[in-house]
């Protein structure tokens, strides 16, 4: 199958491309019109498709309570979005129901994904959380300060699935071993939900942490005398940061600094979605969490009776237009931040890329990123016209 546009994302460039695809790889990228094709989507763009590293849920389930029959539907709605790889996210919750719904995770990875957008693993959000006003909507009750015996806990629970894991450095007290533990296994640590200073910050990334999680969200800011968690991800070079690019968790300014602080190859664009995505505005109880939860007519979720949010709604090809057109972020670096950043953060390198040899995950799109078709390893999703 050979496709083509006016507008494919090749070598950092939106230039005249065709794709040719075999089963479900990417075989070749060549001169617009070279050869016949199945389809021409014209001026429409085709980008990789997107990763959303940081997501937890959609219309009223989550991965805290995953069950198979809600992971098959999350995993055939997210195409939507142009959404091809994605990873489970947890958070803050009882620790027997969080096991049970690692399992079900674990189990659908390795025997019901077959179709929708591909889980890439487990992301461990919570519950090694900080005390602090930092841990943001996260229960404090659920807390669990991060051990090599937890972390192995939680790994054999989604059946070796879990390869990110956010930490609260903080609580390590200086014994940064739980950290070299998990880069050891191979997965990837992330800082945030904290009020660590710089210098503890910078010492955890000395560890191997690679990135932040939904920076300037849950963490301590900066400040000319304390740089604290903001300073650290803006300063070390060699660290990813996750951003919720939706003018509501975070200003467009400030998202704009950031991804020109760390340019087209560091930052990450997430949606930080939850059980609330989907839902019609009103006031939700959810009694798992411990938390009632209201959603707005214009769609952003708060802890009811607070003003802290309770989560995003957004879908991740929203956050994408909100980022080039309201942010004033430049189109490589926001094209880089939801394909083949995170994909690189992960250390996954087959996929992330219009390359030949690479997956063939692809998304098309309106110039106002309205998503027109999805290709998951080379099967067509959404709109065949």
């Amino acid at each position: 199958m050979i496709i083509q546009s006016k507008f494919v994302y090749y070598e950092e460039k939106l230039q005249p491309k065709q794709i040719e695809i075999r089963k479900d790889m990417i075989t070749g990228v060549y001169p617009y019109g070279q050869y016949k094709v199945d389809k021409d989507y014209g001026e429409l763009i085709i980008l990789p498709g997107l990763v959303d590293v940081h997501n937890h849920g959609y219309n009223g389930g989550e991965s805290n309570t995953a069950t198979r029959s809600w992971l098959k539907e999350w995993t055939e709605y997210l195409p939507s979005e142009g959404v091809t790889s994605t990873l489970a996210s947890i958070s803050s919750f009882p620790k027997k129901g969080l096991l049970k719904a690692l399992k079900n995770i674990g189990d659908f990875i390795d025997k019901d994904n077959r179709t929708g957008t591909h889980i890439l693993g487990v992301y461990e959000e919570g519950p090694f959380i900080c005390s602090g006003k930092e841990r943001g909507a996260q229960n404090l009750d659920f807390q669990i300060i991060p051990t090599k015996r937890v972390i192995d806990e939680f790994n054999r629970a989604c059946n070796g699935h879990l390869i990110y894991v956010m930490i609260a450095p903080e609580m390590l007290k200086g014994d940064y071993s739980v950290i070299d533990y998990c880069i050891a296994k191979g997965m990837k640590v992330a800082l945030g939900h904290t009020g660590a200073s710089f210098d503890v910050c910078r010492e955890a990334i000395a560890h191997g942490a690679t990135s932040f999680t939904h920076t300037y969200n849950g963490m301590k800011g900066l400040h000319h005398r304390e740089p604290g968690v903001v300073g650290a991800a803006m300063y070390s070079d060699e660290c990813y940061c996750e951003c919720i690019c939706d003018g509501i968790h975070v200003n467009k300014y400030a998202a704009n600094i950031l991804a020109r602080i760390k340019g087209k190859d560091r930052f990450i664009l997430i949606t930080d979605s939850v059980n609330i995505k989907g839902l019609k505005p009103g006031v939700y109880s959810f009694e798992e969490k411990g938390r009632t939860t209201t959603i707005t007519k214009d769609g952003v979720g708060y802890i009811t009776g607070t003003d802290t949010l309770a989560g995003s709604c957004h879908k991740l090809n929203h956050i994408l237009d909100f980022a080039i057109h309201e942010a004033g972020i430049d189109t490589v670096t926001a094209f880089n931040a939801v394909t083949v950043n995170p994909m690189r953060m992960l250390g996954i390198n087959d996929r992330g890329l219009i390359k030949e040899n690479y997956k063939a995950d692809l998304a098309v799109f309106d110039e106002r990123f309205n998503n027109k078709a999805t290709y998951i390893h080379g099967k067509l999703y959404g709109k065949k016209g």
